[in-house]
């Protein structure tokens, strides 16, 4: 639209500035004097032709300006600069490949000028192109450079009615002014009354023009009727561009002629007449305008005076001659007498008012022999003024007083032969042809209205019938030509230019011209009832009999559309998988979705309005054009590269989205286009292949897993993720794996999701495997059980003592112990932690994915019931289970493990070997209990907060363990008498509340149940020496003479080893003789006390802790489990009496 106005602008220009050049001398004429503009267009020369002339000061002709400016239009548009020569091309060269093989078409020698519209000769594309399309897609505008053949959508032949052509060249500026003229005479003749030489600025304004006063206020302010009339006429001047000296003349010319044939019947003919009797060259403002306005009163005359069948030869030759008088500008001006001139003027005036009074052929009232004889003319007219309603400034706009103006126009309709039928017609094909030049939605619904009157209004009278079959118009169908009445004609053209949008509705519509594209598909129905057997040509699926002619007319366009969408990603498919190296079928089926995705969520929802069967059509349709090519490639399917896998791949997405197109459609089981889809043999073909593809997999999974635990040096990974990095790099690789899986977008069953899920409980149980086999068995961390003793003071200190026996490990042992250190322990419980959350996340994953995948019904399968479906699922990932109860098994060895080490090992010389060593009072928990709670800060570090309590519960449950094995193997130093047990009780106490902190550490409840049997000891300890023998007498069954002492954990309070244990530590005389009598057990004073002094292996925990006090950064979250036990610690070592020296 701002390029037309640009243009208009350009056209006005370039006249103002060549009608300059001419008077002012710049320019030689032939003959030496000043040169005669009369008789040159203007708008023919060639401006470079021109200015030649004046830069060499050469003679100007005419004829020679007029073949250099007709010779030009053959080439391209081009700038001259001082570098080089710049052409702009319509078409874009990189795009257009390489040259065609055929030979070069002949020009055409002669192309026709005729203008029937007032729309330009080339109008803009209507609906601009698809801004959001796929890869493929994106280049669809430039298919020249594909070959692909497409029907031209917006040529000139689609946007005229091919009426008769006029003989006399008269140009389209000729017929508006004419036009012009028609409607002045009309309205004089209907008692109009003209004012002249009133010189009024009108303002005009369209509906969309903001901040100018609305002309319709004007007309409807409170002025006369006839001052309306006045106004409305000056406002429809000015749209057509009329000048207001032409107007002024006009007026003045029809003034009188109005008083003469006052409400009589006139004709075109008639008013030139008049005209050319009224208007002389004083009366024109230029000589120039003068010539130009004579000759087109001449050429109207001839154009319609001259046409008549019915004229004999000899009133033909008269007629003729007297026409060439006229026509002769020279001689009419310079050489005819007025008296002449009006005698010229009165025998055509009588020719032409006996063809006005010839007997009417149809009998309709105000009817004339013009209107049949030159009805092309007329309708031409008629057009002319009816693209006045279109602003002159916006052409996609109507003015707001369009509706007076229409009214207005009847006033014309006894003199060009128009009944309401016809302005119906006339009026739609009017505003469809301004949408297709403007693109303006608008105008389409408009026009889509007055089709709608056109179409389903009733027919009028016989004699109206007869008289619209009289106006025939020519219209090419197949690549013939047929003859059809006015009306149909415009219904005609309306349809095809239509049907050329609808047939590839793909290419030339968008999701934000659905608007633009339902009225465009009501236009084709309401024009296709009359021309249904003209365009609807089914190919490939054919619609039922039973179906109505809308049915119809959409099965056709889907099919025809997709069909060109397909031939379009087809050939550029071809060249671009050559470029990319993929297989032409993986690219196409993936374009092909694209297009089926466009369809589904565009086309679909509108054309399911008219034709239920939409959704069906389109995606059976496409599923058979993709078929025919994917076939032959299935045939020879023997392997699985990544080839064929993205191929098959491709294949099956577009089954799956088309297929769910189909459901999508209610009742879409009983359509009949059902039958002619035949599914893919996907699934049969690569169902072996996915299987072999899974072993590979297996392996793979399982030589990464054993490489990456191999390589694991059991540090964690950062400080918030807490788990070894080789457990990341197995889930990411057994991800990836799963994702492969899915990503192959190929029809699975459950033996396929089985395989997946063994290859993954492989990898786990061989990860899980590895860990347990690393593992050591706790009771290999209990120092060796010291000899049996009697209390007894040695008498001689310089009497010679035993050593103690003591049991050395493995060295295999003694390694794997220096590597389970209690950081190492701690990242592998936050791992086997790490794999349980992972797993369940790992279950959900592939069970959504695989619901997913699974809920595409494929065309011809039967869909499973959900729920047994889902059962079955489930029964599969049962197999994680095992994964589970092993990773827990696991978990619970370690972090029994934990405990022991750092008590039983880690700690053996400050608590197991210092605890009561000597005597009591010199050495209590106060020495243990710190480096206790260091070693819990340093652990709580370590391990996630998930496992705190368990690990702490571990170390709690070996504290009581090793409390336990300092009052009952504690070897011949350690001796307890009465007086000591209120101490130990104190600080078994301590040691409680030291785990208990003040509810802030573990459940009172569990430390409770673990200090039971310490309880029970020390309680012992506070027993009469006979009362002990008592119940070890009657216990006695139960142990041998030199019982062996049982390991941790495994001792009862009431048994008879703990008993005798007990007396063996008891300081009591009566203790000591009665062992030495029944049990012949030696005196402690005879053995060396080396219980601190065994072999000890490598202990790294007190060295870490005391690294981590300088160089680890503690944080608050690591040391919160435990303030509380600091604070009990203090309260309770403060309370403790000290010993006197």
């Amino acid at each position: 639209m701002e390029t037309l106005s640009l243009l208009q602008r350009h056209r006005r220009d370039r006249h103002k500035l060549l009608e300059f050049i001419f008077s002012a001398g710049l320019i030689r004429a032939p003959s030496g004097d000043s040169l005669d503009l009369s008789n040159v267009d203007l708008d023919a020369i060639s401006v470079d032709y021109v200015l030649e002339c004046v830069e060499s000061d050469a003679v100007f002709d005419p004829s020679a300006a007029t073949k250099r400016y007709t010779e030009a239009l053959d080439y391209p548009v081009m700038i001259n600069s001082s570098s080089r020569n710049f052409y702009f091309l319509v078409s874009k060269t990189e795009l257009s490949g390489s040259p065609p093989q055929r030979s070069v078409p002949q020009i055409n020698a002669k192309i026709s000028s005729s203008h029937s519209s007032c729309l330009t000769e080339q109008p803009d594309n209507l609906v601009g192109r698809e801004t959001n399309k796929s890869g493929v897609e994106s280049n669809i505008n430039d298919l020249a450079a594909v070959g692909v053949s497409s029907h031209p959508v917006n040529n000139a032949y689609m946007l005229s009615l091919n009426l008769p052509t006029l003989t006399t060249g008269l140009s389209d500026d000729d017929m508006r002014e004419t036009a012009y003229e028609v409607l002045v005479a009309s309205f004089i003749l209907s008692g109009g009354e003209i004012r002249l030489f009133e010189k009024k600025k009108k303002e005009k304004r369209s509906r969309f023009l903001k901040g100018l006063r609305s002309k319709r206020d004007e007309l409807n302010s409170g002025s006369e009727p006839e001052d309306c009339h006045i106004d409305l006429l000056d406002v429809i001047r000015v749209q057509m561009e009329i000048s207001e000296a032409m107007d002024v003349c006009t007026k003045q010319g029809l003034r009188r002629f109005g008083e003469k044939k006052m409400h009589e019947q006139t004709d075109v003919p008639l008013i030139s007449l008049e005209l050319l009797g009224a208007i002389s060259r004083s009366d024109v403002p230029t000589e120039r305008s003068y010539k130009q306005w004579h000759k087109r009163q001449a050429n109207i005359l001839e154009e319609l005076l001259m046409i008549s069948v019915d004229l004999v030869s000899d009133v033909h030759a008269t007629l003729g001659m007297l026409l060439s008088k006229l026509r002769n500008i020279e001689e009419w001006v310079l050489n005819t007498s007025p008296d002449g001139r009006a005698e010229i003027l009165t025998a055509i005036k009588r020719y032409a008012s006996k063809f006005s009074n010839m007997p009417r052929k149809f009998g309709i009232r105000n009817e004339t022999y013009y209107w049949t004889r030159s009805f092309h003319f007329n309708i031409n007219l008629y057009e002319k003024l009816l693209c006045s309603i279109f602003d002159v400034l916006e052409d996609g706009q109507i003015l707001e007083e369009a509706e007076e103006i229409i009214a207005f126009l009847k006033l014309t309709w006894s003199t060009l032969g128009i009944i309401q039928k016809v302005h119906d017609a006339l009026y739609a094909w009017v505003l469809f042809r301004q949408f297709v030049r403007t693109g303006e939605g608008r105008l389409l619904k408009y026009a889509v209205v007055e089709v709608q009157k056109v179409v389903s209004g009733k027919d009028g009278e016989g004699i109206e019938e007869a008289y619209m079959s009289s106006l025939i118009c020519s219209v090419e169908a197949h690549g013939s030509k047929r003859f059809l009445n006015l009306v149909d004609a415009v219904l005609f053209d309306i349809n095809k230019w239509c049907h050329n949008q609808l047939e590839d509705y793909h290419l030339h519509f968008s999701q934000d011209k659905l608007a633009t594209l339902e009225s465009i598909l009501t236009l084709a129905i309401l024009c296709g009832s009359h021309f249904a057997d003209e365009f609807a040509e089914i190919k490939y699926i054919i619609p039922l009999a039973g179906d109505g002619t809308t049915s119809i007319l959409v099965h056709s366009f889907i099919e025809k559309s997709i069909q060109a969408a397909y031939k379009r990603v087809r050939n550029v498919v071809d060249a671009k998988s050559k470029l990319e190296g993929k297989h032409s079928l993986t690219m196409l089926g993936n374009e092909l979705k694209l297009i089926a995705e466009k369809e589904c969520t565009t086309f679909i929802p509108l054309l399911c309005r008219q034709y239920p069967d939409a959704g069906i059509l389109a995606a059976v349709l496409l599923h058979r054009l993709y078929g025919e090519q994917l076939d032959p490639f299935l045939q020879g399917v023997s392997q699985f590269s990544e080839s064929i896998r993205e191929v098959l791949a491709a294949a099956n997405c577009l089954e799956r989205y088309l297929s769910r197109i189909v459901r999508s459609v209610q009742n879409c089981v009983g359509s009949p286009i059902i039958n002619y889809l035949h599914p893919y043999q996907i699934q049969q073909i690569c169902a072996p292949l996915i299987l072999q593809w899974l072993h590979t997999q297996h392996d793979i999974i399982l030589e990464w897993t054993k490489r990456a635990i191999q390589i694991e040096d059991w540090e964690p990974l950062s400080s918030q993720q807490r788990q070894a990095a080789s457990i990341i790099e197995v889930f990411r690789i057994i991800e990836e794996t799963v994702d492969q899986f899915f990503n192959l977008n190929l029809p699975m069953d459950m033996i396929h999701l089985r395989s997946l899920l063994i290859g993954i409980v492989r990898s786990l149980d061989s990860y899980l495997q590895y860990m347990v086999n690393q593992q050591v068995d706790k009771h290999m961390l209990y120092p060796s059980p010291p000899a049996l003793t009697r209390y007894k003071v040695s008498i001689n200190p310089f009497a010679k003592k035993r050593s103690m026996e003591h049991a050395f490990l493995e060295e295999k042992i003694t390694k794997q112990l220096n590597d389970l250190t209690v950081p190492t322990l701690c990242v592998k419980l936050n791992t086997l932690h790490y794999i349980r959350d992972q797993l369940d996340t790992l279950e959900d994953s592939v069970k959504q994915t695989w619901e997913l995948a699974q809920s595409g019904q494929i065309f011809g399968t039967v869909k499973q019931d959900s729920s047994i479906s889902s059962e079955s699922v489930d029964e599969l990932f049962t197999i994680f289970d095992d994964v589970r109860r092993s990773a827990i098994d696991a978990s619970d060895t370690i972090t029994d493990f934990i405990g022991t080490r750092v008590i039983f090992w880690d700690m053996r010389d400050s608590f197991l070997f210092s605890l009561y060593q000597g005597r009591v009072e010199s050495a209590r928990f106060e020495i243990f209990l710190p480096l206790l709670d260091g070693a819990l800060d340093y652990i709580c570090d370590l391990i996630i907060e998930t496992l705190r309590d368990q690990v702490v519960s571990s170390i709690y449950q070996a504290s009581m363990e090793g409390y336990v094995w300092v009052l009952l193997d504690g070897g011949p130093s350690r001796v307890f008498s009465e007086s000591d047990v209120t101490m130990m009780q104190e600080d078994l106490n301590v040691l409680k509340d030291f785990f208990i902190a003040n509810g802030q550490g573990l459940p009172h409840v569990i430390v409770e149940k673990e200090a039971r049997l310490a309880q029970q000891i020390v309680d012992l300890y506070a027993l009469k020496t006979n009362s002990i023998i008592e119940m070890l007498i009657s216990a006695s069954e139960q142990i041998s003479y030199y019982p062996e002492s049982k390991k941790p954990g495994q001792r009862c309070a009431n048994g008879a080893e703990t008993l005798l244990r007990v007396l063996c530590h008891k300081k009591d005389e009566v203790a000591s003789r009665f062992l030495k009598v029944h049990y012949k057990l030696p005196k402690s004073s005879d053995y060396e006390d080396v219980v601190g002094k065994e072999p000890a292996l490598k202990s790294s925990l007190i060295e870490d802790m005391l690294k981590s006090n300088t160089s680890f950064n503690w944080t608050e979250k690591g040391q919160r489990g435990f303030r509380m036990m600091k604070k009990k610690f203090q309260e309770a070592t403060f309370e403790i009496p000290r010993a006197p020296w």
